[in-house]
């Protein structure tokens, strides 16, 4: 089986191809899936995508086609291929899907790329590409639609990455600025572009330093300019989150968390719990110890002159910065925040595994990996299955009850959907969607006083709120 592989490996195109085929072979059962989640947001109710507005896409919120405003998404490359998709092929989420996996196979052979000249054998790179296209974790950056941002963040890091270190500059900052437009972490492109810098450097490789330190300087004001020009402003007066000093030890809290779902998916769900943690935990000791291992390991590999424990935990630690809770977020942990830094870790791991030696194992582990990706694809798939399945796991979070209720009544069961909305607000009464949503159920089913009488509370939250306005006065007129 070895020297079959190695005869595939031996040309880039045949490689590209055997990893189009495994992940295709895992991720084909999505392509006959439905949106769901804020997919509605992003492309079904979104007047930008609808009208291939791409003036208004790249001047505002990603959620202002929608009607809403006031959060922190700016996403106009996702959008501006959102409403290429809908001007082709209307509301299919046949091609939306198509483009994700894609884009994560293309990202998969970049990264085939980068092994490569990292110094890996050709078999370990194929081995690497594989487990990040094949690991189940990342199915929500793929599987759902609306995931996108990530595949297309990481296209254009590894881009900027890979041309930085064929030392064509010009040609890696202009990847650099266009990805700065699919999501604000292009900008962890220049900590990477740094450490690859140290790691040709500890090992006698790096060119024309002075060259790299200007290169660096003038990703830093790309992405200043990007950041003072941004349409809308980073305001996270939205987000109830405490002081610092326990969003710090959160993270460290739910590290470990992360570890688990890197080793071992299961469970998978997307609704991670929005809880704070203001003290040490064990767990926060156990992270504690994570990361004095994490740095005695790269000291080690740097005195070695191998650097590759280095690269590897320095990209983990590089592109998880974002997550650490110095800037508040709008949640505390989530799978798809792993869609980047699980490169540093496959690095380790392609670093320690011999794949001619131990390719059996490995063959068991992606198969294995991959009956997990197709099962989680069933639930992307279907959103009731999708919100059933979060239910199990996040039972008092008010948006799963409300997005359950909407597939409810668009499929006729205006009684359940009015069941899941009432539950929901009684859980948490500070979005007037719900509101709406119960008022027109209600509508529906022709109690026209109480329909009023939910439009207006959902005023209340939110007087400027356009479907219960317009909702509201075709009532009355009526």
């Amino acid at each position: 089986m070895p020297q079959i592989l190695d005869r595939i490996f031996s040309s880039n195109l045949k490689t590209f191809f055997l990893l189009l085929g495994i992940t295709s072979l895992f991720y084909s059962n999505i392509l006959l899936g439905g949106f769901v989640f804020d997919d509605n947001i992003f492309i079904e109710n979104n007047t930008q995508v609808k009208s291939l507005d791409i003036a208004g896409i790249y001047r505002s919120s990603t959620t202002a086609g929608a009607g809403l405003s006031g959060d922190n998404f700016y996403r106009p490359n996702q959008q501006l291929i959102y409403a290429t998709l809908h001007a082709l092929f209307g509301l299919s989420p046949f091609w939306f899907h198509l483009v994700s996996i894609l884009a994560h196979v293309i990202n998969g052979f970049l990264l085939f790329l980068l092994f490569i000249r990292i110094g890996f054998a050709r078999s370990q790179a194929v081995f690497g590409s594989a487990l990040f296209l094949l690991h189940p974790i990342l199915t929500q950056a793929v599987s759902y639609v609306s995931g996108l941002s990530e595949p297309l963040v990481l296209m254009s890091i590894l881009g900027t990455v890979i041309l930085f270190d064929k030392s064509w500059f010009v040609a890696s900052a202009v990847v650099f600025a266009v990805g700065l437009f699919s999501k604000e972490n292009q900008s962890i492109a220049i900590g990477l572009v740094a450490l690859l810098a140290y790691f040709r450097y500890m090992r006698g490789e790096l060119e024309a330093p002075k060259k790299i330190i200007v290169f660096i300087f003038s990703l830093l004001s790309l992405s200043f300019l990007y950041f003072l020009f941004r349409p809308g402003t980073l305001d996270f007066s939205s987000y109830s989150a405490p002081e610092l000093s326990t969003r710090l030890l959160t993270f460290l809290h739910v590290l470990p968390q992360y570890a688990k779902m890197l080793f071992w998916p299961l469970p998978l769900y997307y609704e991670k719990p929005y809880t704070f943690v203001p003290f040490f935990t064990p767990s926060s000791l156990l992270s504690i110890a994570l990361i004095i291992s994490g740095i005695w390991a790269s000291f080690h590999s740097i005195v070695k002159k191998r650097g590759e424990i280095f690269l590897g935990l320095g990209w983990f630690a590089v592109v998880m910065t974002p997550f650490l809770g110095i800037v508040p977020m709008n949640a505390v942990y989530l799978e798809h925040w792993l869609y980047i830094p699980i490169i540093g870790i496959i690095i380790c791991l392609i670093y320690f595994f011999d794949f001619k030696k131990h390719w059996p194992i490995i063959f068991i582990v992606l198969i294995l990996f991959g009956v997990r990706i197709t099962f989680r694809n069933l639930e992307w798939g279907d959103p009731i299955k999708f919100y059933k399945n979060e239910l199990r796991y996040t039972d008092n979070s008010a948006r799963i009850y409300v997005n359950l209720g909407m597939e409810f009544a668009e499929r006729g069961d205006c009684s359940s959907a009015m069941s899941l909305y009432r539950q929901a607000i009684g859980m948490n009464d500070t979005y007037p969607q719900t509101h709406h949503n119960l008022a027109v159920c209600l509508e529906e089913t022709g109690d026209i006083s109480g329909a009023k009488e939910e439009y207006l509370k959902a005023l209340k939250i939110n007087p400027y709120f356009p479907y219960s306005r317009a909702a509201l006065e075709k009532l009355l007129r009526d």
